[in-house]
């Protein structure tokens, strides 16, 4: 007769939940029509034969594999197109993420560029102050020496 666990059972374990569905109500679809083409003769020769006895009919058997084999098929054809998709979507992230490192590298010189504008900047403050500073004294010495000279007169 039949084992108890056929091959068709371990299609039941599928990777996405959508399809489970699927191929659960196919498998078991074919599982009754196997239970009841048992009860069915398979040709009218045999029909004294005890019901329980008889294998189902190759016919039967046949169209339900080619059922198994179009949902297969199916499925197939939507995982490859999903494939097909998903690389799609790949290459075109991985386009923008170049793009976006490129960018990136730009912001990257620019920050250095200004970065190395507000040193120069700092540095040409602290040379102005300091000539400041220097400039403020000579002109105290040029006053100091101006009294001084003024005081002899």
């Amino acid at each position: 007769m039949f084992e108890e666990n056929p091959p068709s059972r371990n299609l039941t374990r599928l990777a996405h939940p959508e399809d489970a569905q699927e191929t659960n109500t196919a498998v078991s679809h074919v599982s009754r029509d196997l239970g009841n083409t048992r009860h069915v003769p398979a040709d009218n020769r045999n029909s004294l034969a005890p019901s329980g006895d008889l294998p189902p009919s190759p016919a039967s058997l046949q169209h339900h594999l080619a059922n198994l084999k179009m949902l297969m098929s199916r499925q197939k054809a939507e995982y490859e197109s999903k494939i097909a998709s998903l690389e799609q979507r790949h290459r075109e992230l991985q386009s923008e993420i170049k793009g976006m490192q490129s960018k990136l590298g730009q912001q990257r010189q620019c920050y250095s560029l200004v970065e190395m504008k507000m040193q120069n900047a700092e540095r040409a403050k602290e040379d102005a102050e300091r000539r400041n500073e220097m400039l403020q004294k000579e002109m105290e010495e040029f006053f100091e020496t101006f009294r001084e000279i003024n005081r002899w007169k």
